[in-house]
């Protein structure tokens, strides 16, 4: 009856948490606009089957092939999602089907930090590969386990496949099957002749990947050497401190979060120093096998500046398992509800910073599409000739192009003609009266803007999407002084909008 009752306590646990997931994964997934990788996605998507594969060289292929059997031509912004939203749902389930191993109080603990996680909330709710990457990871290493404990040739097969489509999904989930290796070196360390099925199984991981590989493998290893992420700016310990923090945190992860960041180091950081300590003092196969692929994933992602947490997706269940074993083997009390209330607080800080658009990050500078398409939409008058509307960007003119998807006004969008704008604004606001012109923060800008007050016409600007400068400044080595010092200085706009009317028409 007690084993009963706590089946029955411990499912209504994980319901709950699949609940709970499923809100945070699914709710209002159309509410931003697409994310500039995103769009760069949909983009693809148009392309021929054989066109799409050879865009995709030097990149992960798996995600965007497979969307392109789920979404139609017209498709939604939250239809596009909804593949990454599910995966992430179960990738929930599934660490808990990992970690359950331990007991179920590790199980589920687990489960809710996978739930709850902002990072793999972010992700799951993008039409992006991270939310199918850690689905994958998850799959591999249950398979791997399968495998080890039935040792016949289903398991192994499953643990080839799910491998090589992990890696098909995110090439740096190589170091991932690495992990695996090293695990496997060190669970068959007594009885090395058992390690001859699974030289079998990972030739066949090499046979599935020898394909792509051949045909990818440099311009990946190109890339990843030569930009710079996230922290790598700040120099590799900077990264070193940053990813941890980010993968417990989300993209909230700055300075001027410090509020959030250092509780949540002092949570995190304690029940994962306590779950490296259980492994070590344990010796368990499970504990080892999450321990190692932590330790190796995150250390190879020092190795590559173009490495950021999104791709880091796939550490998350170990991680979560790990974090979970150490905030449960607490022998203090007091101390393990302190650091749980420390991790469910900035996580859910963390959470409301993300749906509120209060953080600072790449992965959620989502461009407001729709705000600079109704700026201009509602200023258009129905009987009055139409204005010109000019639209920059001049590092990538066809990502512009998806302007038309939120646009729903009567103007016909052109593109600014960097050569000679002075003539070609010249001429529009002439025919025009007005001009709508769109820049991006790479544009030369402050020439145009200089060059229209210059003309003497009527200017307004709105800006879009404020972006951060923190890395850059205390990079150049600022320092702060007084709490003034944090207003305004540190954001600028990514995008202006100009609305730009001929002195001679002007009211």
């Amino acid at each position: 009856m007690v084993n009963g009752t706590t089946r029955k306590t411990s499912a209504g646990w994980l319901v709950m948490a699949l609940v709970a997931a499923a809100g945070l994964r699914f709710a209002a997934l159309g509410q931003k606009p697409l994310w500039c990788d995103e769009l760069a996605s949909l983009q693809r998507l148009g392309l021929s089957f054989f066109a799409h594969v050879q865009a995709m060289k030097g990149n992960h292929p798996l995600f965007e092939l497979l969307l392109r059997l789920w979404m139609p031509p017209d498709g939604s912004d939250a239809w596009m999602r909804i593949p990454s939203a599910a995966l992430g749902m179960a990738a929930v389930w599934m660490t808990w089907l990992l970690v359950r191993g331990l007991g179920a109080r590790y199980g589920l603990a687990a489960a809710w930090l996978m739930a709850l996680s902002p990072l793999h909330v972010m992700y799951s709710r993008i039409a992006r590969p991270y939310s199918l990457a850690c689905t994958l990871a998850l799959a591999s290493t249950l398979a791997l386990i399968w495998a080890i404990r039935r040792r016949s040739v289903p398991p192994f097969a499953a643990y080839a496949v799910a491998t090589a489509l992990l890696v098909y999904a995110n090439l740096f989930a190589a170091s991932l099957w690495m992990a695996q290796g090293i695990f496997l070196l060190w669970f068959h360390r007594r009885r090395l002749r058992r390690l001859t099925p699974w030289v079998v199984a990972n030739l066949a991981v090499a046979a599935l990947l020898a394909p792509w590989m051949w045909y990818n493998l440099r311009g990946a290893v190109t890339w990843g050497a030569q930009t710079q992420y996230t922290a790598q700016q700040l120099g590799v310990w900077a990264k070193a401190c940053y990813l941890p923090l980010t993968l417990c945190l989300g993209e909230t992860v700055n300075p001027l979060n410090f509020l959030v960041v250092l509780p949540a180091f002092i949570g995190f950081g304690i029940a994962t120093a306590s779950g490296i300590a259980a492994v070590f003092a344990r010796h368990r196969s499970l504990t080892v096998l999450l321990f190692i692929q932590v330790a190796v994933v995150f250390a190879a992602s020092l190795g590559f500046s173009a490495l950021g947490a999104k791709h880091l997706t796939i550490l998350l269940p170990a991680l979560c398992g790990l974090i979970a074993i150490g905030l449960l083997s607490l022998r203090a009390k007091w101390l393990c509800w302190l650091c749980g209330l420390l991790i469910l607080a900035t996580m859910t800080a963390s959470l409301f910073n993300y749906f509120t658009n209060r953080q600072f990050a790449d992965a959620d500078m989502v461009t407001p599409w729709r705000e600079m398409a109704a700026t201009v939409e509602r200023a258009e008058e129905p009987e009055e000739p139409g204005d010109a509307l000019i639209i920059g960007y001049r590092p990538d003119r066809g990502v512009y192009d998806i302007f038309r998807r939120y646009y729903r006004g009567k103007l016909n969008p052109q593109y600014l003609d960097f050569s000679n704008w002075r003539g070609q604004l010249t001429r529009e606001i002439e025919e025009h009266r007005s001009a709508w012109i769109l820049l991006h923060d790479s544009d030369p800008w402050k020439e145009i803007e200089a060059w229209i007050n210059n003309q003497r016409d009527v200017c307004s600007m709105t800006p879009f999407q404020m972006r951060e400068h923190t890395q850059p400044r205390l990079k150049a080595g600022f320092i702060f002084r007084t709490p003034d010092d944090m207003k305004g200085m540190f954001e600028s706009p990514l995008y202006r909008l100009y609305n730009v009317v001929d002195s001679r028409y002007a009211r």
